[in-house]
C-alpha cells in the first residue's frame, strides 16, 4: 500500500511539474536540454522563478556533472546558476549532490493539492460556500475587469498579496491568457468595492491558485477561504481535476486542508550565492511588471 500511495503522489507532482513548465512556456521562457538536466531561461527578464536548471523529466538521478554543465549554460546567460526541482519525485542524496557543487539552500515552498477524484481512495469533499457576509458578494470573471483589478492591486499598499512564486503574475493588460481560457479571476465585492481577487492559471485539466489578494483591512481567515474556495469551484467547474496552491504557513494549510487539500512535498531551490557577477533580478517581462514573489 506504502509503495502504490508513493507511486500515486508521484503522479501528482509530475502533472504540477508538467503544468509549470508548460506556463513558463506561455511566458516565452527558452529550454535547451543538455543531457539530463534542462535549462529554461527568459530572454527579457532574470527573474529567479523563469531562469533556473532542472532534472529532466522522469529523470531517476542526475550526476553533479550534468548539473554543472546547466549552470554554466546559465552563467554565459548571465543569470544566476540556480536549480529548482520538486523534492518529492527525487530521492533524498539529490539535494547532497547540489550542496557539493556549492550550492546553498535557496528557497523551499510547501505545495497542497486538491484532487477531484481522491488520493489514496479518499475523495475531498465538493467546495460548498455558506451565507455569505454582508455586503459580500464573489463572483468569477473572465474579462478586463481581473486584469485591471491586479493592475491596481500591483499599485496598492492596502493589499496583502500571496503567490506560489513559480509562476510569475502579470499585472499588465495583455487579455490573451483570458482569451485562450487559461485564466480565470475571481473578484470579491463590499459594498460594490472590491476588496479581493484570486487568479487561477489553467492548463487542460490542471489549475494552478497562483496568486490572491485581500484589501488588507477585510482580510480575515473566513474572507481568505470564502475566496479561495470560490476559485477551487471555479476551476472544478472548468474541468480541472487537480488543483494546487501553495502552503506556506500554518494559517494557509489549515485553510487549505479544510477545502479538501493535501500536502504534497515542496518545490526547492538551490543557488551559487557567492555568484559574482549576479545582477539585480528584474521583475519586469516585456515592460509589464510581475507579482513573483511573496
Amino acid at each position: 500500500m506504502e509503495r502504490e500511495a508513493i507511486k500515486e503522489s508521484r503522479r501528482v507532482l509530475r502533472r504540477i511539474q508538467d503544468h509549470l513548465l508548460q506556463a513558463h512556456h506561455n511566458l516565452g521562457v527558452q529550454r535547451e536540454s543538455l543531457g539530463l538536466v534542462d535549462v529554461l531561461y527568459h530572454p527579457d527578464t532574470t527573474l529567479a522563478s523563469l531562469n533556473y536548471v532542472t532534472p529532466r523529466r522522469s529523470t531517476a538521478w542526475v550526476s553533479g556533472e550534468m548539473i554543472e554543465q546547466g549552470l554554466a549554460r546559465l552563467r554565459q546567460l548571465r543569470r544566476m546558476p540556480r536549480v529548482r526541482y520538486i523534492e518529492g519525485l527525487f530521492l533524498p542524496p539529490f539535494a547532497k549532490a547540489l550542496r557539493d557543487l556549492g550550492l546553498e539552500p535557496e528557497w523551499e515552498l510547501p505545495l497542497m493539492a486538491y484532487l477531484k477524484d481522491g488520493f489514496g481512495g479518499q475523495v475531498p469533499p465538493p467546495p460548498e460556500r455558506g451565507p455569505l457576509p454582508d455586503n459580500i458578494t464573489i463572483e468569477p470573471v473572465t474579462d478586463e475587469r481581473g486584469v485591471q483589478l491586479w493592475w491596481y492591486v500591483w499599485r496598492n499598499a492596502f493589499y496583502d498579496v500571496m503567490t506560489l512564486g513559480v509562476e510569475p503574475l502579470f499585472a499588465g493588460r495583455d487579455l490573451a491568457a483570458l482569451e485562450t481560457g487559461q485564466q480565470i479571476d475571481i473578484l470579491m465585492n463590499r459594498g460594490g468595492l472590491p476588496v479581493g481577487v484570486a487568479r487561477l492559471s489553467i492548463q487542460d485539466d490542471t489549475a494552478h491558485l497562483l496568486a490572491l489578494a485581500l484589501m488588507k483591512e477585510v482580510r480575515t481567515p473566513e474572507l481568505t477561504q470564502l475566496l479561495q474556495a470560490e476559485a477551487l469551484k471555479a476551476a472544478l467547474a472548468k474541468g480541472c481535476t487537480l488543483i494546487y496552491a501553495p502552503g506556506e504557513t500554518d494559517a494557509e494549510r489549515q485553510i487549505a486542508r479544510a477545502l479538501g487539500f493535501l500536502d504534497f512535498g515542496s518545490i526547492v531551490g538551490y543557488a551559487e550565492t557567492t555568484y559574482e557577477t549576479r545582477e539585480e533580478e528584474d521583475d519586469r517581462i516585456l515592460g509589464q511588471p510581475v507579482l513573483a514573489l511573496r
